[in-house]
């Protein structure tokens, strides 16, 4: 997982993998946070090599929020506005996956009640998140108290992040 601010982006750049700096010059350069909800094709025909996703969510208690992960996509979540806590934990065979739609959807979910220890990050606007296949994640989680968030998932297909 990478996490980071825009304010570092310029200073940064140069350590992430190519894909995640255009998704975030993509972010900054075309304005995406003051587009309408929906999905923007960025890269490859119909945008499966990567698309954002504009979106609008209410955040909500932890235990609400079932984690989550891909193997096919990796995830920038970049908040626009509003605060979310953002709880992580790296895939292992512990992990028990309670409903499957990786072949339709590109996602699992997982059991919320594990023994596994998150880790929670806090983003505020301008702040962003890069999760990895390797990275279980439960995003839209309340701090203190819920609000409604805008913000920006770009899915970048893994034929972009191989090396």
């Amino acid at each position: 997982m990478i996490i980071s601010d825009v304010k570092h982006f310029e200073q940064e750049r140069h350590l992430w993998p190519a894909a995640v700096a255009r998704g975030i010059d993509y972010i900054l350069n075309r304005n995406l946070g003051e587009l309408e909800i929906g999905r923007y094709d960025l890269e490859g025909d119909n945008g499966h090599l990567m698309y954002a996703n504009v979106q609008e969510s209410v955040t909500r208690p932890r235990e609400e929020q079932m984690p989550e992960s891909h193997v096919v996509y990796t995830d920038i979540q970049f908040l626009v506005s509003g605060e979310e806590r953002l709880c992580f934990y790296k895939l292992t065979d512990e992990a028990i996956i309670v409903d499957n739609k990786f072949e339709t959807h590109d996602i699992a979910f997982y059991e919320s009640q594990h023994a596994l220890p998150e880790t929670d990050i806090m983003l505020k606007p301008g702040m962003f998140a890069v999760c990895f296949p390797s990275d279980i994640h439960r995003p839209n989680c309340l701090i203190t108290e819920s609000t409604t968030n805008k913000k920006i998932v770009i899915k970048i297909h893994k034929d972009l992040l191989h090396l």
